[in-house]
C-alpha cells in the first residue's frame, strides 16, 4: 500500500475529469499504486466528494461542462488543505499563470501520464504532511476548542474529534476568525450560498441546528459554543485555534 512515511492510510485523491476514458484510466492506474482516488467528471461531482471525505490532493481539469476548473481551485484553496494539480489541454502561459494564482500547486499539459501523475501526487503530499508535522506552540497545543483544516474536523477542549462537512467546516472557520464576537448573517449566507434569500436563510438555520446537535452528541457541557446573537447573526463563544495537523 503506498502510504506515506508515519501514515498507515494511502493518499486520498479526488480526480475531476470530464473525459471518462482518461478519468477512468488514471484513477485504475493510481489505484494500482496504491492510491485511494475517487474521480468525478463534473464541479458538482467534486463539491458533492468534498461534502463526504477531506482529500490530501486534488487533480483539476480546467475544461469541466459545468463550471471552469479556475474556480474549483480557487475554492479549494480557500476551503481545505489540499494540495492541487491542475491537468489540461490548453498548457499556454496565461492559462497556467492564472492557475497558479487561484492557487495550484503544480500545472500538468494533456496527454498526462499515469506514472509522472502519481509521483506528483505523492511528492505533493509527502511535502505537505512534512509542512504540518513542524511542532506547535505548546500553548496552542493547550488552547481549547482547535478546528481542524487537514481532517475537515473540530475537536473539543476534551480531544474528541468531530468530523464536519465542508459547510460545517467552513462555517466553524468564519466563527473563528473573531472569536466571542457575532458574524453577521449576511456575511454569513453570501459566503456559504451565495446569495440572501429566504431559502439560503433557512439552509443556514438548518446548519447550524445540525452542527450544534453534532457537537452537543460529543460535548457532554451545558450549551453549544455556537451562539445566536439576535438580529445580527452567531458567534463562537469560547476560545478556538484554527490548526493545520
Amino acid at each position: 500500500m503506498n502510504a506515506l512515511k508515519g501514515l498507515s492510510q494511502p493518499v486520498s485523491v479526488v480526480l475531476v475529469e470530464d473525459d471518462q476514458f482518461l478519468r477512468d484510466s488514471l484513477v485504475e492506474y493510481l489505484g494500482l499504486k496504491g492510491l485511494s482516488v475517487k474521480g468525478t467528471g463534473t464541479a458538482a461531482g467534486f463539491y458533492q466528494l468534498l461534502e463526504q471525505e477531506a482529500f490530501q490532493v486534488a487533480v483539476i481539469d480546467l475544461g469541466l461542462p459545468d463550471a471552469s476548473g479556475e474556480e474549483l481551485v480557487d475554492f479549494a484553496r480557500n476551503n481545505s488543505e489540499m494540495s492541487l494539480i491542475v491537468i489540461t489541454a490548453n498548457d499556454g502561459l496565461n492559462s497556467r499563470v492564472n492557475c497558479y494564482r487561484s492557487g495550484a500547486d503544480l500545472f500538468m499539459g494533456k496527454p498526462v501520464e499515469g506514472q509522472e501523475l502519481a509521483a506528483a501526487i505523492m511528492s505533493l503530499a509527502e511535502r505537505n504532511i512534512s509542512r504540518v508535522a513542524v511542532d506547535q506552540p505548546e500553548e496552542d497545543v493547550a488552547a481549547g476548542w482547535q478546528l481542524n483544516s487537514k481532517s475537515w474536523s473540530l475537536i473539543t477542549p476534551k480531544n474528541d474529534d468531530i468530523e464536519c462537512t465542508v459547510k460545517e467546516y467552513r462555517l466553524l472557520a468564519m466563527l473563528a476568525e473573531t472569536p466571542s464576537e457575532p458574524v453577521k448573517r449576511p456575511k454569513l449566507l453570501m459566503a456559504l450560498y451565495g446569495r440572501d434569500d429566504e431559502s439560503a436563510q433557512r439552509a443556514l438555520d438548518t446548519l447550524v441546528r445540525r452542527l450544534r446537535q453534532k457537537i452537543q452528541q460529543d460535548w457532554d457541557e451545558e450549551g453549544s459554543p455556537i451562539r445566536t446573537v439576535y438580529s445580527v447573526g452567531y458567534l463562537f463563544a469560547d476560545q478556538i485555534v484554527v490548526k493545520a495537523s
